[in-house]
């Protein structure tokens, strides 16, 4: 689905990771191999690796170009706009739209559980016939619902993280390795549904409004 070439954050590069370790002699022999083994059967249980784009400085990054023969900038322009209307309601007052710049810059968040949502930026580029879409400040926030400790209330909070700070996963506490594992996965496929939804919009926009 990504149109552009990107390298990948892979089961390889965490393997590597924890290789290093060993090799520096800050893990023991012992540790390693038994870090190796969990970390195999935890990958097979959940059916592979999330592998994610990065760019050349080692960063999640998604991109996707694709041509629209036929289609003009103001065509892509206006049509696009039409997608984030219809898709997520979003208003003008909540994206930055500049025809003459052929962007388009929003905001948005999805839900991966019920007290988490990722978080990220697209960042639109448009010309006659062609798109250009980034999609960056990849991220997930989780919110604490409010509760008392005692007699005293603490209140809800929310933290943001940063999706490059889910690397390595490997060097986390092996309890918590599925739950990275599945953010990463979801994600993942929430990023390639938002690329194909659009691309899928864009093409078949006629069919689906000429009458």
């Amino acid at each position: 689905m990504i149109g552009l070439n990107m390298y990948a954050q892979t089961d390889s590069i965490e393997n590597s990771v924890l290789y290093k370790k060993a090799s520096a002699m800050e893990i023991t022999g012992e540790e390693f191999s038994k870090t190796v083994k969990n970390w195999n059967v935890t990958i097979k249980k959940i059916n592979g690796y999330p592998n994610l784009p990065i760019n050349n400085n080692g960063k999640v990054q998604y991109s996707f170009v694709r041509d629209f023969p036929g289609l003009s900038k103001g065509e892509l322009f206006n049509r696009i706009l039409e997608w984030f209307s219809i898709t997520y309601g979003i208003v003008p007052a909540y994206l930055y739209s500049n025809l003459e710049d052929g962007k388009i810059i929003c905001s948005n968040s999805l839900k991966i559980y019920n007290n988490t949502t990722s978080s990220f930026t697209y960042i639109i580029s448009i010309r006659d016939k062609r798109i250009l879409m980034n999609i960056a400040n990849l991220g997930y926030q989780e919110t604490h619902a409010g509760y008392y400790s005692d007699d005293t209330w603490i209140p809800e909070s929310s933290n943001f993280y940063g999706i490059d700070q889910v690397f390595p996963i490997i060097l986390k506490e092996p309890s918590k390795w599925n739950y990275y594992l599945n953010i990463l996965a979801t994600i993942n496929k929430q990023m390639n549904n938002e690329i194909y939804s659009l691309t899928d919009y864009l093409i078949n926009y006629d069919s689906r409004y000429v009458f």
